[in-house]
């Protein structure tokens, strides 16, 4: 039947007709064929493409996936030469390195930095400074006396940066200078003397921060009555607010912690500088989104062999297969390097060590450092 019908539609018009009988046969066609339960895909228009989804501007930025086989960047800042180290090949570096690149110089403004943080996004590297925040954009091809953003004057109300840190899902910028978190907007650009969006009172002398982007969480380290304190929902923060969650008490272990991280399986990571040059340790905690109050650490790294000495500033690598942990060790100036974190506890000696003259790292010298796993 359908086929007579058709038939028929092309008897009456010939597909040479005018462009409207060439529509309405197609229309005819069409009816018939649903009226026998087929389905007609539809046809891409050529050159147009599949319409593209309209950005969500609440939904964040995704976290750098670890690049499998990259290589690394390790970042760190000498203070005492007011210079910026880079050590490529980070995930097998070992042994007495030359840095592959130094940035140093008048240009650069670097003068006493202490904690840097690298973000993998967009290449910037963030330097807590003296006086000043300094961003170095394009780091990792950036040497000699290179130019940065400085972020400075009055109204950013810096005065002493210990530590900084970027939640690059909402662009901001987390600057710890004394009892206060300056949280800039627009981290990627921001430069001069620009107001800080938010202050942050923490009541206490801040040594070391920590932003947990993907939870929007803050961890603000307080070396003087050895503290943990977590703060929830952190970029709506302002003034003077309570902490979410406390870590403290003897059974922590915690001993003038200097450095925060977390790893990929979640767990809180603290760097202890400790009070002489044979109690420096690393303390883990299992559930770093739920730690809190006297509880005892999973895992504590500490001894002669470990070659701690005033542990500052660390950083994970979540690309290796072995979770790793690098060490500012500021008073041994060398980075002892941890593997298969979590799994060994007590006096163990680092997995790999950065450490000679060629290096350019002097005990008391290194400010801070950061790791790029993504390239």
């Amino acid at each position: 039947m359908f086929g007579s019908g058709i038939r028929m539609v092309r008897g009456r018009l010939s597909l040479k007709s005018q462009p409207a009988n060439a529509f309405v046969f197609t229309v005819l066609l069409c009816l018939i064929a649903l009226s026998a339960g087929c389905v007609i895909s539809p046809r891409r228009i050529v050159g147009v493409g599949s319409p593209t989804p309209t950005p969500n501007p609440g939904s964040p930025s995704p976290t750098p996936t670890p690049v499998p086989g990259a290589p690394g960047k390790l970042y760190v800042a000498d203070s005492n030469n007011n210079s910026i180290l880079r050590f490529d090949n980070a995930n097998t570096a070992d042994g007495n390195l030359a840095p592959a690149a130094t940035i140093s110089g008048a240009l650069t403004l670097l003068n006493s930095p202490h904690h840097i943080f690298v973000d993998s996004n967009s290449d910037t590297l963030y330097v807590a400074n003296q006086g000043n925040v300094l961003a170095f954009d394009g780091v990792s091809t950036k040497s000699a006396n290179a130019a940065p953003r400085s972020i400075s004057g009055n109204l950013t109300g810096l005065t002493a940066p210990v530590d900084v840190g970027v939640d690059s899902s909402k662009n901001l910028l987390y600057v710890a200078d004394g009892r206060d978190v300056f949280v800039f907007a627009n981290a990627s650009t921001v430069t001069g003397n620009t107001a800080f969006e938010h202050d942050i009172h923490a009541g206490f002398v801040i040594s070391a921060l920590f932003v947990d982007s993907a939870n929007d969480r803050l961890y603000l380290a307080d070396a003087a009555t050895n503290t943990i304190d977590v703060y929830d929902g952190a970029s709506g923060l302002n003034l003077t607010v309570p902490p979410t969650r406390t870590i403290s008490g003897t059974a922590t272990q915690l001993n003038q912690p200097s450095g925060i991280a977390i790893d990929a399986l979640g767990k809180l990571i603290i760097s202890n500088k400790g009070t002489t040059s044979t109690n420096s340790s690393i303390t883990i905690y299992v559930n770093a989104a739920g730690a809190q109050g006297n509880i005892p650490p999973q895992v504590t790294i500490t001894g002669a062999g470990t070659t701690l000495n005033a542990a500052g500033q660390i950083a994970v690598n979540n690309s290796s297969t072995l979770v790793e942990l690098f060490v500012a060790n500021v008073a041994g100036g060398n980075v002892p390097i941890f593997s298969d974190l979590g799994a060994k506890s007590g006096n163990v000696s680092p997995s790999r060590n950065i450490n000679g003259s060629a290096t350019g790292l002097s005990a008391s010298g290194i400010g801070g450092i950061t790791l790029d796993s993504n390239r």
